[in-house]
């Protein structure tokens, strides 16, 4: 199963469509941080569906009050 295809932007630069989640990579001259490749693996971790998993197999919180497992274990 294929989850990317390829097209050519405008000015004919590589482009990575994007078609199970909702964003596209492009190539940029922009100064960008180290940081800015976490939102592609926080993208593959939701469309894992990690976070549900998570909270049906880790300790449910001990009161009603109390956060979901995937709270803590997402920023990790």
């Amino acid at each position: 199963m294929e989850l990317t295809t390829t097209t050519y932007h405008q000015r004919g630069e590589a482009m990575m469509t994007q078609t199970v989640l909702p964003f596209k990579l492009e190539v940029t001259n922009e100064t960008i941080t180290a940081h800015a490749g976490l939102v592609v693996f926080g993208e593959f971790v939701h469309g894992l569906g990690l976070n549900a998993l998570v909270n049906r197999n880790l300790p449910k919180p001990g009161s009603g009050a109390g956060y979901a497992p995937s709270a803590f274990v997402e920023p990790l």
